[in-house]
């Protein structure tokens, strides 16, 4: 059973392994490097595959990778670590581009052990980010102390496996913790189309005197099991209500419906998050959003996915005039490009930690 990772011993097989890699000045192999990436996974079973995206985020975005894989159920303790490189496909146009990762494997209560680890082996006067994939909890001693090392905390609430306490426990430790580091969700980049398509509504000079006086809002999303609502919906409706300074009142439960009776400079707001009936739309995502005016009761504002789930369409109704405005093609990120979009940001992006504030409201308001 090993309790401690000799980092020295790390360092000189780092350095070792580049001279293996490297061989000669002109091999033709780069060495690159322009942050730290941390990864961590409770997934024990799906380390494999995550190799493997972590080798295509960093053929794109160099960094010193490093993975940490806990089996907090393991009753055994341990804690081992291993150095790797992760080499690109040199073509006739390009040289070979390499980067340097380090797995660490650790069980029981050597999970709490790892930054231990990790840290000392941080390059200096380079970004960190920490790709969290797992539920953060301040609780976390792991978490804490990497959270606190990172410019950037890198989760995905679409993979809570409570989409209800996990998002209330998120937006405690957002809101309690302001100057903490900052958060990013890959959740909030799958938004993106449905966020611009909302804002871009307000374009329109002749819509903005109907968007003013909004009186009634529905987002519709296909569930999850039973009658859970999806993070992406809950974050999209902490979105509009905090960038349109919404205030919660009454909430209540309707036909499997969840209605907000909400207010804004004392205008009444209905906002309405339903399950919708298409069973062609995968569970998690979003159908439509639907924007109405006190201004005009026949006037609509519709942000709508097509059944075939490539596109995302606007529409307006107002009196007998019906049409489309834009079409977005919806195309579906995988894993390995929302992280590295992420990889380019840094700071924190305020407009999501006031949108999950509002979500995590939300959900607690409903009890």
């Amino acid at each position: 059973m090993s309790t401690a990772i000799d980092v020295s011993a790390l360092e000189r097989e780092l350095t070792s392994l580049w001279k293996q890699v490297g061989g000669e000045e002109d091999s033709g192999i780069i060495r690159a490097c322009l942050s730290n990436f941390l990864v961590y996974t409770p997934d024990v079973a799906g380390a494999g595959k995550l190799d493997e995206i972590i080798t295509d985020i960093t053929a794109e975005h160099p960094a010193r990778a490093m993975l940490m894989i806990a089996d907090r159920a393991e009753a055994e303790s341990s804690l081992a670590a291993a150095v790797t490189s992760r080499c690109t496909i040199p073509t006739g146009m390009s040289k070979q581009v390499c980067c340097e990762q380090v797995t660490i494997n650790a069980a029981g209560a050597q999970v709490n052990e790892m930054p231990s680890a990790v840290v000392p082996l941080l390059l200096s006067d380079l970004p960190v980010y920490l790709w969290w994939r797992a539920v953060p909890q301040l609780t976390d001693k792991v978490f804490e102390r990497l959270g606190e090392v990172s410019d950037r905390v890198i989760i995905d609430t679409a993979t809570f496996a409570d989409s209800k306490s996990d998002l209330i426990r998120l937006a405690a430790i957002i809101r309690d913790n302001p100057h903490w580091t900052a958060f990013t969700d890959l959740n909030w980049s799958r938004l993106t189309a449905w966020r611009a398509l909302t804002a871009g509504f307000y374009d329109v000079p002749e819509y903005r005197p109907l968007l003013a006086q909004i009186n009634r809002v529905t987002i519709e999303y296909a569930p999850l099991s039973g009658e859970a609502i999806p993070a992406r919906a809950s974050i999209l409706a902490g979105w509009l209500a905090s960038r349109l300074h919404w205030m919660i009142g009454s909430v209540k439960r309707e036909n499997g419906n969840t209605i907000f009776e909400m207010t804004a400079d004392g205008r009444p707001i209905t906002f309405t998050l339903a399950a919708t009936n298409n069973a062609e739309i995968q569970a998690g995502h979003l159908a439509s959003v639907t924007i109405g005016s006190a201004a005009d009761s026949d006037a609509l504002f519709t942000v709508t996915r097509s059944d075939d789930g490539k596109r995302i369409e606007t529409k307006v109704s107002l009196g007998e005039k019906r049409h489309v405005q834009r079409v977005l093609g919806y195309e579906s990120w995988s894993e390995s490009q929302l992280v590295g979009r992420e990889l380019e940001i840094l700071g924190h992006d305020r407009v999501y930690e006031q949108a999950v504030v509002s979500a995590g409201d939300l959900i607690a308001a409903i009890g």
